[in-house]
């Protein structure tokens, strides 16, 4: 999903944050708990920011968003595409919504009790990067600086393949086993 898209429907929330918080949330709740159902999530967004009431176009389009990350997350290949403002946006702005999503993520897996004294290994450490991330000081990014540019493409992409990780060390796919037809043994001969 686009992010302009999906910061349309936000307006009338600003208690949500950000498309890259929100998609941050989800994933989150779903690394954390590969199980969740679209409605909890949706409940879990209202209770949070305490919204009352939503239009039909809102709910429309986070429907499409849980669609869209559950392929990504379930599916067969790398598809992830994290919700970020487009390219020709402001190198500050652009790096800020990283952060937003790696704070939504970390959120979103406190609640569904996925925390630091749960997880361990390249999860904790990917965990204890995203926090990092969250915190990003984006003032002094230039859009004019090819390194600057460089390194926050490089940084989403790591934060791409480290949410990839988290959700493969949490939610192993079994794979299905290779049932072996033994030939008949008078073709054997």
């Amino acid at each position: 999903m686009k992010f302009d898209q999906i910061n349309e429907v936000l307006t009338p929330y600003p208690e949500l944050e950000s498309p890259s918080f929100l998609q941050g949330m989800l994933i989150g709740l779903m690394c954390g708990d590969n199980s969740i159902k679209e409605s909890v999530w949706l409940k879990k967004i209202l209770e949070e920011a305490g919204v009352k009431s939503v239009k039909e176009s809102f709910l429309l389009v986070l429907h499409e968003l849980f669609l869209e990350t559950d392929r990504a997350l379930n599916g067969s290949g790398f598809e992830l595409d994290i919700c970020l403002p487009d390219d020709g946006e402001d190198l500050r702005f652009r790096g800020g919504m990283l952060g937003q999503f790696c704070e939504g993520f970390s959120y979103g897996m406190g609640l569904v009790g996925q925390s630091e004294q749960k997880l361990k290994g390249d999860v904790l450490e990917l965990f204890n990067d995203f926090g990092n991330i969250a915190c990003i000081d984006v003032s002094d990014l230039e859009d004019s600086n090819e390194d600057d540019e460089s390194s926050l493409m490089q940084l989403i992409e790591y934060v791409k393949i480290g949410v990839m990780t988290i959700n493969e060390e949490l939610n192993p796919v079994e794979g299905s086993p290779i049932n072996v037809v033994e030939p008949p043994t008078d073709m054997m001969q």
